[in-house]
């Protein structure tokens, strides 16, 4: 049986770049630890980027990473750190189910930063599930099914704003699945794309003010063969990384602003 191609380019970056970005993972929670100390007398507000490749940085062929993380840092300014964790090739039912693992797990990863703990959690997820599964309509010809994608995402955010850290709130903020080549080829994942997109829309309306625990916003910018994506039609090249961050900054900047 033949590999639908977006299927077997998922798994070729998810095993090139996996274990590299287990090795990083120590060394990223360390350094936010220690931020309080460095960042003088006035207590930094914590964010912590979590997702795949698009948080990780992936850039191919460049071998180098660019997590939007480092320009959202840059245009917030004093008193905000910016951490992150990507997992390249890692669809969001597999983060789901390792939420608590030491290594790689988001609630394991909130859990553990304390003094002050995270303020504000950014999940980008998505893009791998839609890939997966509508690769699979190809051998099935079965619909995927929506809750069922959408779930494990919702579960990601659920799984933040339930941790307990007395008086203190996390607040998650879900990035819209971006556009890709493969869902301009492919109209099937561009629907699910899209209602995926709607359904963590109305998950974070559920949410609603003073508290707004949740916020939603659409994915920035477009897919398009720019110098803002790779020529893989997947990824974001350096420069589009870098605009990730600096068009999360307002939004992220006003949800700071209801932290405690």
């Amino acid at each position: 049986m033949v590999r639908p191609f977006f299927s077997i380019l998922l798994s070729l970056h998810h095993h090139k770049y996996l274990h590299h970005q287990r090795r990083r993972t120590h060394s990223i929670l360390k350094s936010m630890s220690n931020d309080g100390a460095t960042k003088g007398t006035v207590t930094p507000k914590r964010i912590f980027c979590y997702g795949d490749s698009l948080t990780a940085g992936t850039a191919p062929p460049l071998n180098d990473l660019y997590p939007y993380g480092q320009s959202l840092e840059r245009e917030l300014g004093d008193g905000v750190v910016v951490r992150w964790r990507g997992l390249p090739g890692w669809t969001a039912q597999t983060m789901d189910e390792y939420l608590d693992d030491g290594n790689v797990g988001l609630r394991a990863a909130v859990n553990g930063i304390d003094n002050p703990p995270i303020s504000l959690v950014i999940i980008l997820a998505g893009t791998n599930d839609i890939g997966f599964l509508t690769s699979s309509m190809a051998t099935t010809g079965a619909a995927p099914d929506l809750n069922a994608a959408v779930k494990p995402i919702l579960n990601l955010h659920k799984a933040c704003i339930d941790i307990a850290k007395g008086e203190h709130k996390i607040r998650t903020l879900a990035v819209g699945i971006p556009g890709s080549a493969w869902q301009q080829m492919n109209a099937s994942s561009s629907k699910l794309a899209d209602d995926m997109n709607s359904s963590i829309r109305e998950f974070a309306q559920s949410y609603p003010d003073p508290d707004r625990l949740v916020s939603y916003t659409d994915f920035p910018f477009p897919y398009e063969k720019n110098d803002l994506w790779c020529a893989d039609g997947l990824h974001l090249s350096p420069e589009g990384y870098n605009r990730l961050g600096r068009d999360l900054a307002p939004i992220v900047g006003q949800i700071l602003e209801r932290c405690n």
